[in-house]
């Protein structure tokens, strides 16, 4: 904001200054160029009005440049910084990525030519595209042989993007068997702390994991969860030197268990209804009037008054027509009086 008002100052007193010689010469011109009336009263007001849109333009423009960028959301929203934890209309995203060597067989999407890890980037990115990103906040859990929170309370989602997209997560795990339950307990205890029915939490797993017994207890903070199956659930493929499939009974039950729904999400995508909640907004309310709103109203009026103060100037600034009011000679006279020139008394006349 200071920035702003330094180079707005700073403008409108290069442009009065410019202003006041420029009035000191019209005045002595005056008489010449506008006519006996002079100019028009209002004009008056012209080098005040320069000043002050230049000031407007130059404070606007400085604002924009200075101030901090606004995000848009999916659906066409701008977004700003989360103000408080408590704020009843902010709502979470909890991703529980599976990142062990199974995620990297070529069994799944449409043609069963992409990787598993692939196909989950895709129905993450189709979520993130239906969801009302203005008001989420977003975390990831990664596991293989153990589990660790990645993010956690991004507003931003081109870093859950960087995730998903190839981050090799996998080398900072010891290698051996891949334990899924060890991803819902790290992700149960990550959203401890957060509101009651805030958090909606998405597995996303082939489900080749060790034998599991007990289920961990969810916090109250999470209201949904949302199983999302990739892998083929029929014919099996090599990896880790055994046979790797979609485990889709292990993955039912535990979505029994923890009390969300399983969605194998192998070849087609994640059903809206399921985002429902997600992607409402919440009411608009009362908004507080953006700064950035008030420099671009400015940068719009001061361009607009600089390029109107001249056209208005040529076209109202006096009521003197010079070509209308000063006597003019006959076109038939004056090219006589040019083609025959003066006359000249011939000898013996008296001129």
């Amino acid at each position: 904001m200071a920035t702003a008002t330094w180079a707005a100052a700073i403008v409108a007193l290069i442009t009065a200054v410019a202003e006041f010689r420029h009035q000191r010469r019209i005045d002595a011109m005056a008489p010449l160029a506008f006519g006996p009336d002079g100019a028009r009263s209002w004009t008056r007001g012209a080098p005040a009005a320069r000043v002050l849109a230049g000031a407007a333009l130059a404070w606007g423009l400085t604002f924009l440049a200075v101030a901090e960028p606004q995000t848009v959301g999916a659906l066409g929203e701008h977004t700003a910084p989360m103000e408080t934890e408590a704020d009843e209309h902010l709502q979470r995203v909890l991703l529980v990525l599976d990142i062990s060597p199974s995620m990297n067989v070529e069994d799944s999407g449409t043609e069963q030519k992409l990787r598993r890890r692939d196909r989950v980037y895709e129905v993450v990115e189709s979520l993130l595209s239906r969801i009302a990103l203005g008001r989420t906040k977003f975390s990831v859990v990664v596991f293989f042989t153990s589990a660790r929170p990645v993010v956690v309370d991004a507003s931003d989602v081109q870093v859950v993007r960087n995730v998903l997209d190839n981050l090799p997560l996998v080398w900072s795990f010891e290698p051996g068997e891949t334990q899924l339950l060890s991803g819902v307990q790290a992700a149960a205890d990550l959203a401890r702390d957060w509101p009651a029915n805030s958090t909606t939490m998405f597995l996303c797993t082939d489900g080749d994991t060790v034998d599991f017994e007990k289920t961990p207890d969810l916090p109250r903070s999470i209201r949904a969860v949302e199983v999302l199956a990739v892998g083929d659930p029929l014919v099996g493929a090599r990896s880790s030197g055994r046979d790797s499939r979609q485990q889709a009974a292990v993955l039912r039950r535990l979505a029994v268990e923890l009390g969300g729904r399983y969605h194998d999400v192998n070849r087609v995508g994640l059903r809206s209804e399921v985002l429902t909640d997600l992607a409402q907004l919440p009411p608009l309310g009362e908004q507080p009037w953006d700064p950035r709103d008030v420099a671009r109203l400015a940068i719009v009026l001061g361009a607009t008054l600089l390029v109107a103060i001249p056209i208005a100037l040529q076209l109202a600034g006096s009521a003197w027509r010079p070509d209308a009011e000063l006597p003019m000679r006959a076109p038939a006279a004056a090219s006589a009086a040019s083609a025959t020139g003066p006359s000249l008394p011939l000898p013996g006349e008296s001129p």
